[in-house]
């Protein structure tokens, strides 16, 4: 292999103009091919989600009223009065296709409290009372929008009041909004919460002592969308302003920085090329994450231009470094490699998009930087440390790096049994791995106060018990009573209370032909993020340590390069718990 890769070198020497030509076309491709990617900020991609789950968890969504804005008005008066005002501002954009979706999923929405109701609440009599109260309810002028609601639940098998209604919670009264761009669309969800912030800041001049404010799912996710979005620019350009400065001190000749900074820029749009080929849409984190690719990548061009300083040739210089080059870059690219048989998303656009950057600055290095070096050795300031300490200093922060790992394994062994539980012959994870999801988005402060106060608020909802408990009780008590003679009793009441004898055919359809929809099972998914932590953990120490045996031959150099790698693990490990 690497008398290969001379030859190639040798054989470009004659023949430059080939090689820029040929860079300058690769060049164009992956600039056109890095133009038409897509970025995406929905965190959810990095959640293992199968077409299974991502149709079960949108359905779940759709129960946990996933798509509902919430408005929060703090304060200690008036704040009806500004809920109102608000509400005649706003044009609700459709609202009885939020009701069908709502009551369409009723059976989960129904408290377990009104089960042992249900026998009294479905004689003739309790009909009766109950349609001619609906019939009270349409006769109220601007009342028709409730005619959906009646419609599948005339019985008020779920109150009326808690929908597009104000509840108030100590000093906080709530209002409801549905987005019609469910959760997950971020672009149009932010130009509806922009419109709606700009109604409500003009309404908020009129009531001075109040605090109002949007919360919600599809605030949060665009909230999520523009912090992504910035971490990923602040990230980019931390690590880039970091690592130029670092290189400019260190390479006082700026063609070697300009050498360095190339390289590095070819990888990285070899890598969003090969993205663009595997698919549209990347995830913006993933990009993010690419700054710490950055400082991978560096290493590749810096080595070159540092051991020049040790050779009378470039030839000589690039003869020398290929083998710890190529095996380094082996073993990186090998690492990210095993990230993309997970079923995360964005995890795998993660993997190919670094093992094709490292590649590409890689080849980078070895085929078009060295025609690029001067002859002349690279200068370089190094950075003066103080004077070497002794043998016995040596020695004594040998047994201080031994001291502290044994003390912080100890600390990570002993913080794994105490937080986890011993089940099946093996401890289940403890505090190593952080798997709970809501620690997957990005709250402020105060959106995670208005979420809690709003969670026990509306601790009747379908969120406080499990589908499919809800769904099971509906089955077991239609099971054993006849949904066909309420359906009767309802007809017969509805023609004698004014009404047409199918007025109400969504629910009967929702009494004699409901099924449950598929439930998402979040524990299930909690166990998948688990398990693919320790893939990941154990199956790139076993790349990284096969291709170090395999490259030098000899178990014990492989253990001696493998045991910084170990150590540092369990220093990170202790240190972030």
């Amino acid at each position: 292999m690497k008398n290969l890769l001379l030859r190639i070198y040798d054989f470009f020497v004659t023949r430059r103009r080939w090689l820029w030509g040929g860079v300058a076309l690769v060049l164009l491709v992956f600039v056109a091919l890095a133009a038409s990617l897509h970025f995406s900020e929905d965190i959810m991609d990095f959640l293992p989600l199968d077409d299974d789950d991502r149709e079960a968890l949108a359905q779940y969504q759709s129960q946990q009223s996933a798509t509902r804005l919430v408005l929060v008005v703090e304060g200690d008066s008036l704040r009806e009065e500004a809920v109102w005002q608000l509400a005649d501002s706003i044009a609700e954009p459709d609202p009885a296709e939020g009701l069908v979706a709502l009551y369409s999923q009723m059976p989960y929405r129904i408290a377990d409290s009104v089960y042992a109701r249900f026998d009294s609440i479905f004689t003739p009599q309790a009909v009766n009372a109950a349609l001619l109260r609906d019939k009270a309810i349409l006769a109220i002028p601007g009342a028709s929008i409730l005619s959906t609601a009646i419609a599948y639940d005339p019985l008020g098998l779920i109150e009326l009041s808690t929908l597009n209604a104000q509840r108030s919670t100590l000093n906080r009264s709530f209002a409801f909004y549905d987005s019609p761009y469910g959760s997950t669309e971020t672009q149009r969800n932010a130009l509806l919460i922009d419109s709606l912030q700009t109604i409500t800041d003009r309404v908020a001049q009129h009531f001075p002592t109040l605090h109002i404010r949007w919360t919600g799912a599809p605030v949060i996710s665009v909230s999520n969308a523009r912090r992504i979005k910035l971490d990923t620019i602040l990230c980019i350009s931390l690590s880039l302003v970091l690592i130029i400065l670092l290189l400019a001190y260190s390479f006082p000749r700026r063609r070697d920085l300009w050498l360095i900074l190339l390289s590095v820029s070819f990888g990285w749009l070899m890598g969003m090329a090969v993205l663009r080929i595997v698919t549209p849409t990347i995830s913006a984190v993933v990009l993010g994450i690419g700054s710490v690719l950055i400082g991978i990548a560096v290493n590749y061009p810096l080595h070159l231009l540092v051991h020049q300083r040790y050779t009378s040739s470039v030839r000589q210089t690039l003869e020398e470094v290929l083998s710890p080059l190529v095996v380094g870059n082996i073993t990186t690219v090998g690492a990210f490699l095993a990230l993309i048989p997970l079923q995360a998303t964005a995890l795998r656009h993660l993997g190919i998009f670094a093992s094709a950057m490292l590649v590409g600055t890689i080849l980078f290095c070895i085929f078009v930087l060295p025609h690029m070096m001067s002859a002349k050795p690279t200068p370089v300031r190094e950075i003066k440390l103080p004077v070497a300490p002794r043998a016995k200093h040596i020695a004594a922060g040998q047994w201080l790096v031994v001291a502290l790992t044994i003390a912080m394994g100890a600390y990570l062994i002993a913080s794994q049994m105490t937080e986890g539980k011993y089940e099946n012959g093996k401890w289940s994870n403890g505090k190593w791995f952080d798997s709970n999801l809501n620690h997957i988005n990005y709250m402020s402060p105060e959106q995670r106060a208005d979420m809690q106060a709003f969670n026990i608020f509306n601790s009747d909802s379908p969120a406080s018990s499990t589908q499919s408990t809800r769904a099971e009780q509906w089955q077991t008590y239609w099971h054993t009573h006849s949904a066909d003679s309420l359906v009767s009793t309802i007809r017969t009441e509805a023609v004698a209370t004014g009404f047409r004898p199918d007025a109400f055919a969504p629910f009967y359809d929702l009494l004699t032909s409901w099924k449950p929809v598929k439930a998402f099972d979040m524990s299930k998914l909690t166990q998948r993020l688990s398990d693919d932590f320790d893939y990941i953990g154990v199956c790139c120490s076993l790349i990284v340590f096969a291709f170090l045996w395999i490259s030098f031959r000899n178990l014990e150099l492989a253990l001696i390069s493998f045991l910084p790698l170990t150590v540092g693990w369990i220093w990170i490990l202790s240190i972030m718990n």
